[in-house]
């Protein structure tokens, strides 16, 4: 049985662990943050992390930005540092007749998902129609980064994924719904006019 010191020194050793650097394409020297170590990665700031995912073409696309062996899947909107609504890419909700179906899906989601489990540990769902906390946001980025240059254990987790379609819905409803209340302003505008 390994012994508290031992832990501590195993941990240490991975800590330790180098990271090979990655260069940018089309040339150019690695970012002056990229991180040396693993120690270095979990210590990254996220302004650090921002900078670093403009350096390799992630946050803003470009030729490049695909052409590396992973790509980061930057959603600037999503995490942004302001709070606001998540998925700019939504289609207009116009085609949505009823929103009661919505709201019933949402509110069965809700209730289903107040806390997910993973790995067979219980912990609450990300929920980024809120907006991410600041902790939320940059252990987001670290992962997004960490998938980048090939770390393990770095996937998208389930409850991430469940977090932005429940944001994407919630959006759609309220698009929905602001375009059915203009609908009827118009409505009754026009049958006063008439």
């Amino acid at each position: 049985m390994a012994t508290k010191k031992d832990q501590l020194a195993a941990r240490i050793a991975h800590l330790k662990l180098r990271l090979a650097p990655l260069v940018p394409l089309p040339t150019g020297s690695p970012h002056p943050d990229f991180p040396k170590t693993l120690l270095d990665y979990h210590l990254l700031t996220e302004e650090q992390l921002d900078g670093i995912a403009s350096y390799y073409h992630q946050s803003t696309p470009s030729i490049w930005t695909h052409q590396y062996p992973a790509c980061m899947n930057w959603d600037k909107e999503m995490l942004a540092k302001r709070r606001a609504s998540v998925a700019q890419h939504l289609r207009r909700a116009s085609q949505v007749e009823s929103n009661a179906w919505w709201e019933e899906l949402l509110a069965a989601e809700e209730e289903e998902h107040k806390v997910v489990v993973v790995g067979g540990k219980r912990r609450p769902s990300v929920q980024f129609a809120e907006g991410l906390t600041d902790g939320e946001r940059v252990a987001i980025k670290r992962r997004k980064l960490g998938k980048f240059i090939g770390l393990m254990n770095c996937e998208t987790p389930v409850e991430e994924i469940e977090g932005r379609l429940r944001a994407s819905m919630e959006k759609a409803i309220r698009l929905a719904q602001e375009e059915l209340r203009r609908a009827e302003e118009w409505e009754l505008r026009l049958s006063k006019m008439a």
